[in-house]
């Protein structure tokens, strides 16, 4: 991609960018997990920026009470995919960025090749999603930003295990936090706080990432202002990051009516002549198993984590004890 110096002249005169680092932004391709309030601040702020090529991931359509706080949306988007609207809107600011939008939620999208990627933004709102972008981005050792907001406060910090803690390490009781997830309110300036705070940690990351620091967490507050950072150390009996895990036999009730189970010891060979027996459909990639069957869905991560789409809380359970107590 040639570089439009004449665009990028403020930009490019910053020290910490120059010409070498907008080259590097021109062939930096994003991974962008959410397309709604953080999502596409961040998607215009990236666009704006230089970035070559963004994904996009979201199954939402717009609707009006998303115009509050979604940038790229106006009331002519309503009931319109926001993947399509967002890379719509886009286009009309760069013309020569390149964007992949998927109408599909993350899980699903797991299954697919993205390609090559140098950055992943969870700009998603619930806890089970976030989880999986962090197993994600283990497996395939790529850094990602995470970001959340709520009410008033909002919490951004930069991941990559392999330098610092995960996800699982910052927030030890996801379960309990998916477990207890709701629709909660969020104020308009909040969203461009939080998002320009996870966009520049992005550029860091894709222009200097010797000098991330990967285990500060930051917490923005905008009603009144205020910006608090701590450091999180790795957990070393992290149930997804660590060698030493002591995870346990587990089911509960996740975020929009999804069921999990863990099960640590989980033998998967045997795992794939059960689903045999059974006659499931069984797809399976380096990072995890999926099957179908009558309407169901089961995602098994090579972790021993389950998650289990479409059922009742009985039937999640049923399966659960069957696949857990299969010889």
């Amino acid at each position: 991609m040639t570089i439009n110096k004449n665009r990028y002249d403020r930009q490019i005169r910053v020290a910490q960018v120059g010409e070498t680092g907008q080259e590097k932004l021109a062939h930096a391709r994003i991974l962008i997990v959410g397309v709604g309030a953080l999502g596409t601040y961040a998607a215009e702020q990236l666009t704006r920026a230089g970035i070559g090529s963004l994904v996009l991931i979201d199954n939402d359509v717009v609707e009006e009470s998303n115009l509050q706080r979604q940038t790229l949306f106006t009331a002519s988007h309503l009931g319109q995919a926001k993947v399509f609207s967002a890379a719509q809107e886009l286009h009309k600011i760069r013309s020569d960025i390149k964007i992949e939008a998927r109408k599909e939620t993350f899980d699903t999208a797991l299954f697919e090749d993205f390609g090559q990627l140098d950055l992943v933004l969870d700009c998603t709102d619930n806890f089970l999603a976030r989880q999986l972008i962090n197993t994600f981005c283990l497996h395939h050792a790529l850094p990602f930003v995470f970001a959340s907001a709520a009410g008033t406060s909002g919490q951004v910090m930069a991941l990559q295990a392999r330098n610092g803690p995960c996800l699982s390490c910052v927030f030890p009781d996801l379960l309990e936090l998916e477990r207890n997830c709701e629709t909660v309110g969020v104020i308009t300036p909040l969203i461009p706080l939080v998002s320009s705070l996870q966009i520049s940690l992005a550029l860091q990351i894709l222009l200097t990432p010797e000098k991330v620091d990967w285990e500060l967490m930051q917490v923005v507050e905008s009603w009144p202002i205020s910006l608090t950072t701590f450091h999180v150390k790795k957990r070393a009996t992290c149930e997804i990051c660590s060698q030493n895990s002591a995870q346990e036999n587990l089911f509960s009730r996740s975020c929009g009516g999804v069921f999990q189970g863990i099960l640590p010891d989980l033998a998967f060979e045997r795992f794939v002549t059960f689903c045999q027996i059974k006659n499931w459909d069984l797809t399976e990639n380096p990072l995890a198993f999926r099957v179908k069957f009558d309407g169901h869905e089961i995602t098994v991560f090579r972790n021993g984590r389950l998650l289990f789409y479409h059922f009742t809380m009985p039937e999640a359970q049923q399966i659960f004890e069957e696949i857990k107590n299969y010889e």
